[in-house]
């Protein structure tokens, strides 16, 4: 039945002042928000951070679902324990020696993708005005969970080998002075989300001796690593220190991110709170879905099912890095990944991306404005996450396309107005 109520109506909230003073701080993701427009089949998705899920094998996937149901099916549909699911922990100690990462299935919480690690470790960490170091730019999910606890983001501008560490030794330096100790360091080492770069093993190397010279943490995301275009990723964090480094890992990627399992790594103090945390917000992670990804891989070969992703990936970046040489206009630069989803595309500084972004709608293609990405909301408007991923070849070269005409355009128009 339709709301009869006058407009103005429509949009009073009268319980402003039941709200905790944290509601101020909290923001709608710009990348969610984008989901019911990607959404329509007439829109070619260049926002999308999704993997190719038609390139499971589906036949498969139902399969062990039922077989799940068929073997465990009350205790799949009952509580589990917080930690998580004890055959798949046994599992991710396997998996993570193939990043050279030593632990055990105590070492390790299961969350609700890494969505949820990084909600957590924001959790127990962080006070209202307390200090975070990130990446510039960097994931908007996690800037918003960061942002929802009142930190304060202090972020590092990044180049081609990741975020400057001659900055955030200089920023630690700075904050030293004040009596500051940042909670922990955030970053995304690998194919960044959502530049697309990769920190050098030099800067890793660094970050790690910084950590440990000013007593803070860091917050390894590592979401995409195993998605390298190339033979020999580059060592993990946690591999290099393993007491000073917080692991985050999510099968969203690799997988699924309709399972919404990931999994936390971290020195069993910090565990411990994390697990106290988790037990506050949903008691515990799915048991049905925690089977179902234990029971997939049980099954499955490792490196052929990430292959084939990397094959179709490949050829998708490749794609869309000969479209943007060939349609965007002069004054544009862009990321050349190494691996993951992402390409960040730069315009000329008059340009706003935000403002841009219908134009694009109407012209049937979608991509996420770069000040997303940044914790002040407005550094990166001039900028644009692209992601190859989730569409096919052909729609990734004509959403290019159709992009650049737009671009172009705007340009034009700006030319003009100059006179």
């Amino acid at each position: 039945m339709a709301d009869k109520r006058p407009s103005h109506e429509l949009f009073f909230d009268k319980w402003t002042h039941l709200y905790a003073d944290r509601i101020a701080s909290m923001r709608s993701s710009e990348v969610r928000d984008l989901l019911a427009v990607t959404e329509r089949p007439d829109i070619i998705a260049l926002a999308a951070g999704a993997p190719y899920t038609k390139a499971l094998n589906m036949e498969k996937m139902n399969r062990i679902m039922q077989e799940v149901m068929k073997k465990n099916g009350p205790a799949a549909l009952n509580y589990g324990s917080s930690e998580g699911y004890e055959p798949l922990r046994k599992w991710l100690t396997e998996f993570m020696a193939g990043e050279d990462v030593t632990c055990t299935p105590d070492d390790i919480v299961i969350t609700d993708g890494s969505q949820q690690g990084l909600e957590l470790l924001a959790k127990i960490l962080v006070n209202p005005g307390d200090t975070i170091i990130c990446e510039a730019p960097s994931y908007v999910g996690a800037l918003n969970a960061f942002l929802s606890f009142q930190a304060n983001i202090i972020q590092i501008p990044c180049d081609d080998n990741g975020i400057k560490t001659e900055k955030v030794a200089e920023t630690l330096a700075s904050l030293k002075k004040k009596g500051i100790t940042p909670r922990f360091i955030y970053v995304i080492p690998n194919f960044q989300n959502p530049s697309g770069v990769t920190m050098s093993l030099s800067r890793r190397k660094k970050l790690i001796k910084l950590a440990r010279e000013y007593n803070t943490i860091i917050a390894e995301d590592n979401a995409y690593r195993r998605l390298s275009f190339e033979e020999t990723p580059t060592p993990s964090l946690t591999s290099l220190d393993d007491e000073n480094v917080i692991y985050l890992g999510t099968f969203s990627k690799m997988l699924s991110p309709g399972l919404r399992v990931g999994w936390l790594i971290a020195p069993r103090p910090i565990r411990e709170k994390i697990v106290f945390a988790k037990q506050a917000a949903d008691l515990c992670s799915s048991s049905l879905t925690q089977r179902i990804v234990e029971e997939y891989f049980r099954q499955t070969n490792m490196d052929a099912h990430l292959n084939k992703l990397i094959a179709i990936y490949v050829k998708r970046r490749d794609k869309m890095l000969c479209a943007i040489e060939e349609f965007f206009p002069k004054g544009v630069k862009w990321t050349t990944p190494k691996g993951g989803f992402f390409i960040w595309a730069t315009l000329p500084s008059y340009l706003d991306t935000t403002n841009m972004l219908a134009k694009a709608i109407e012209q049937k293609v979608a991509y996420v404005p770069g000040k997303a990405f940044f914790a002040d909301g407005v550094t990166g408007r001039d900028s644009m996450r692209l992601n190859y991923s989730f569409m096919k070849e052909s729609d990734i070269r004509e959403g290019i396309r159709r992009l650049g005409e737009v671009i172009e355009t705007e340009m034009e128009l700006y030319r003009s107005l100059k006179g």
